[in-house]
């Protein structure tokens, strides 16, 4: 209850009081439960509020604990596993899960080069190495003549080269494997050809063999250091395993350098063709020649690398090799 007083002045100079009373009772109570159900309307949004915060965060945070578990399951050796990452999204958690499974292939495919590098060379290095073993093993067993001491000598020396030039090799293409970017500069075809060509030319000559070169005219954009070596591999390879002269032609139809070595000899066998690129690939015929079995290797792993390819066949006098390189 509320009681107000007023006092009132009347016209003869008198004065009345007049009392009002109100009661507050319905409008305390009006009051008491807006303020209830603000309180509880307050609370049941706080606590929707939160639910929804949870869940939000929670499909938020849903591709980082699946990276997570993906994570723990590749740190614990297994091979060729992916993060799972949605091909229908394109946010920052989406496009860190491909960032991450780019790397992820880069580190896997150091490892399997790492791996095929320590392999390849653990095989092809024993084989020099026990006979280097036997050689000198044969020289100290008894007293040698100065001719048996130099005959052995030429043969250590022999498998001394073998190796280097093998170390060489396997070296050469771990480089190249691990190289993203090539060093491409205008190079002039024929004065490339000639500088790969020509340290082979005193061989051939010896052999009673000749080197024909027919380069077009021009500039080719390509990386010299390793396009030099793969095309002297490629005459290296026809001095080997064929017999007769050696013509080599090179031209860039269409923007792209089409180099050809052609042999007078028996090909490749049939069945070697299809693995003729592949490391420490050898024909059974050529078992007993000198040679890694990694030139035609190196020369597809320098076409891939610039982009190209590397093809090889037989033609009706003897083998062919090409490379198709984007210049």
């Amino acid at each position: 209850m509320r009681i107000k007083a007023q006092q009132v002045r009347l016209p003869d100079h008198s004065t009345v009081i007049a009392v009002a009373a109100l009661r507050r009772g319905h409008r305390d109570e009006a009051l008491r439960e807006l303020l209830a159900q603000l309180g509880i309307a307050a609370g049941l949004t706080l606590i929707a509020a939160s639910y929804v915060g949870y869940r939000t965060a929670r499909a938020a945070l849903d591709p980082v604990e699946r990276y997570r578990r993906r994570a723990a399951t590749l740190a614990d050796g297994t091979h060729g596993l992916r993060l799972p990452v949605p091909e229908d999204r394109d946010d920052e958690l989406t496009r860190l899960g491909h960032t991450m499974n780019r790397m992820l292939e880069r580190l896997e495919a150091a490892a399997e080069r790492e791996r095929r590098f320590l392999a390849d060379a653990s095989y092809e290095l024993r084989t020099p190495l026990s006979l280097l073993r036997a050689e000198l093993d044969v020289a100290l067993h008894r007293p040698r003549t100065a001719t048996e001491l130099t005959d052995t000598l030429s043969s250590v020396d022999n498998e001394v080269q073998r190796l280097i030039d093998l170390t060489n090799a396997l070296l050469g293409l771990e480089q190249l494997g691990a190289t993203d970017h090539l060093t491409r500069a205008p190079v002039d075809l024929p004065a490339l050809i000639a500088s790969a060509v020509d340290p082979h030319r005193t061989a051939a000559t010896r052999a009673h063999r000749s080197i024909t070169v027919d380069a077009a005219p021009g500039t080719v954009d390509v990386d010299a250091t390793w396009l030099r070596p793969a095309i002297g591999n490629l005459v290296d390879n026809a001095l080997r395993h064929s017999h007769g002269d050696i013509h080599m032609t090179a031209a860039t139809p269409d923007g792209h350098l089409r180099l050809t070595v052609t042999d007078e000899g028996p090909g490749f066998p049939t069945d070697f063709l299809s693995k003729a690129f592949e490391r420490f690939a050898r024909a059974e015929t050529s078992r007993t020649s000198p040679g890694s079995g990694l030139g035609l290797a190196f020369v597809a792993a320098v076409a891939a690398s610039h982009g190209g390819t590397a093809h090889a066949e037989n033609t009706e006098h003897g083998a062919a090799v090409t490379l198709d390189i984007p210049c």
